[in-house]
């Protein structure tokens, strides 16, 4: 039997001993050496024991030196990083002194400086990770050109200008560089496994759909392509094809979560949120995820499981407590669950999250006022007809059933909003202007429904060719404008008006630039697509390709559309006008009254949450 020697004080002790015979100390450390060929004499003690104090002053030694080295290291990380701090805070005070300096002159506001900087960030950060994957990419795609003969050294020229390309433009040179690289080796899954992934993150669903399926056609069903085609296919609103797709993901790999995840997800989106609710809870078992609880909790409120919603969105909470979108359902839930004041908290927390959200502004402020009278059981009958006939794109039977209800009810000023604002949307200027006068004639202060009134009434007077009538009470109403909504949008139209009467365009250019100030996040498209149009109207065709490119990412509506082709002809970019011209063709008309028409609806179910908990507590 082998002896174990002391890993401490390095004598050597009989084999099955726990503890060392001279020191006590736990023996750890077992020798190679066979019990009969140590000799234990007290010379071969000390000289074990000598060359041990060698052994370990040679290891405090080296971790000695490599504690020093590590310390220096630290010092030098935390000098640079002093450096960064510093360089941060005077390219921070640089830029605000900037974008003080150009926006006392008129050029920028800080609004648009900080929304362009967000853009280009958002810009450079996709192309460096566009970049990066291409090169990790770059010798697989090469390696299969080259055996099957299509490496030509045209081929090797353009794959190695993909990478630059798409630093520079991940949507221009670096799509065209890969569709000429497609053509020459039509079979290389590799390369147009990447097209599919720069399409996708460009946004470009239509040709990521076609390249995933290449991808599929080429190389068999593969797990990764499958997920992402149904992902694609499911944005593309394809809902059967989508399915089947992650059906395929999901029995190729049964212990993932991503399938499952996906599935319900498509699930939720369509409103099936009975089929959503197995798929996420057998993904959340296997791994737990915040988005996951979020849908879980979406569809658990869906099907008016209040309790178990609030349970999932604490969930969601617990592992991201940002998340905006889960804070906001956590608060509509507690007032499902009849909790008032927690949900007013909720809201009032996430409203701290993201203070220019329309959505958030309004439910606080809603939230925070005198509960009103509930709906007269007829009044009530009303209201869901119409929103029925609603629902079933009957605009104008709508219209007709929503004016009864204000008649039978003409205190309720929700009611009058959404009359006043379906009206403008259908072209029905004179019931329009009928039901926004009485609107604001009732001078609702602090009300969330005031900023409808603004908007039908002027959005009709446009429409229907009385800009200087618009212009008229537009001025009115924004010197009259108190909250930041009901300013904004008097601004907004009121920059409009001067713009299509042409006579101030610099007041116009003001006034647009006042509103995306002060206007809530979800409608700022509008201002920027009035800079847009003034900086058009000034012959500024690359400072209005700016604003209108800015407005249309966020609500590509067709006249918004033609308005940014026009002007990237004037600024010379013909292919971008002809895509603009395209794209309008493929978008629906929809404008601001028509906007605001669906976020008051949305405060009117609100509204009935309120008044249902309330009815049901007495």
């Amino acid at each position: 039997m082998t002896p174990v020697l002391c890993q401490f004080c390095g004598i050597p002790n009989p084999h099955g001993q726990a503890n060392c015979a001279r020191c006590g100390n736990k023996l750890l450390v077992v020798s190679g050496l066979r019990e009969e060929d140590i000799e234990e004499s007290e010379e071969i003690i000390l000289e074990v024991e000598e060359e041990f104090e060698e052994h370990v002053l040679e290891r405090i030694s080296s971790l000695e030196e490599a504690v020093r080295q590590l310390s220096q290291s630290l010092a030098s990380a935390g000098e640079l990083l002093g450096q960064v701090e510093h360089n941060l805070t005077v390219t921070h005070a640089g830029v605000q002194t900037l974008g003080g300096l150009l926006e006392t002159h008129g050029v920028l506001t800080r609004a648009e400086l900080a929304d362009g900087w967000e853009r280009s960030v958002g810009h450079e950060m996709l192309s460096k990770d566009l970049s990066r994957r291409f090169r990790q990419r770059a010798p697989r795609i090469l390696a299969l050109a080259a055996h099957v003969g299509q490496a030509t050294p045209e081929f090797r020229r353009r794959l190695d200008a993909v990478e630059l390309a798409l630093l520079s433009s991940p949507q221009g040179m670096g799509r065209e560089l890969l569709a000429d690289l497609a053509r020459m080796a039509p079979n290389n899954d590799e390369l147009w496994s990447f097209i599919g992934e720069v399409a996708f993150e460009t946004s470009d669903l239509e040709s990521a759909r076609v390249a995933f399926r290449k991808v599929i056609d080429l190389r068999g069903e593969h797990y990764e392509t499958l997920i992402y085609l149904g992902t694609v296919e499911a944005d593309l609103g394809r809902w059967t094809e989508a399915d089947a797709t992650l059906d395929k993901a999901q029995q190729m790999s049964p212990e993932s979560s991503l399938p499952r995840f996906t599935r319900g997800a498509l699930a939720a989106m369509q409103g099936d949120y009975e089929g959503a609710v197995p798929h996420l809870e057998k993904s959340l078992r296997r791994e737990k995820m915040a988005q996951a609880y979020y849908l879980l909790g979406v569809s658990q409120l869906g099907l008016d499981h209040s309790g178990r919603a609030i349970d999932a969105l604490r969930s969601a909470l617990e592992m991201e407590p940002e998340f905006e979108e889960a804070l906001y359902l956590l608060g509509t839930a507690y007032l499902r669950r009849g909790w008032s004041k927690l949900a007013l908290d909720t809201f009032r927390s996430v409203l701290r999250l993201d203070p220019q959200r329309l959505q958030y502004q309004e439910t606080v402020r809603l939230l925070s006022l005198k509960p009103p009278a509930d709906l007269e059981p007829e009044v009530a009958g009303l209201v869901a007809k119409a929103e029925d006939e609603l629902e079933q794109g009957r605009g104008d039977k709508a219209l007709v059933i929503f004016s009864a209800a204000v008649v039978a009810a003409p205190n309720e000023l929700s009611l009058q909003a959404t009359a006043a604002l379906l009206a403008s949307s259908l072209g029905r200027t004179r019931e329009a202007i009928g039901h926004a006068h009485n609107l604001l004639r009732s001078n609702p202060k602090n009300s969330p429904f005031l900023a409808a009134g603004v908007v039908a009434l002027l959005e009709s007077l446009r429409h229907s060719g009385r800009p200087r009538a618009a212009r008229r009470i537009a001025r009115r109403l924004y010197s009259a404008g108190e909250d930041g909504l009901t300013k904004g949008m008097a601004a907004y139209e009121l920059a409009l008006a001067e713009s299509e009467l042409g006579e101030n365009l610099d007041v116009a250019r003001d006034l647009a630039r006042e509103a995306l100030e002060i206007t809530p996040r979800e409608l700022q498209n509008y201002p920027l697509e009035a800079l847009g149009v003034i900086a058009l109207e000034q012959s500024r065709f690359r400072e209005a390709v700016m604003y209108l490119e800015q407005a249309a990412t966020a609500a590509p509506r067709p006249a918004l559309l033609r308005q940014l082709a026009v002007a990237r002809l004037g600024a010379g970019d013909r292919e971008g006008a002809q895509a603009a011209i395209e794209a309008a063709e493929e978008q629906p008309q929809v404008g601001l009254d028509q906007e605001l028409l669906g976020h008051v609806r949305r405060l009117g179910a609100l509204l009935a949450e309120v008044n249902d908990r309330k009815s049901r507590g007495r």
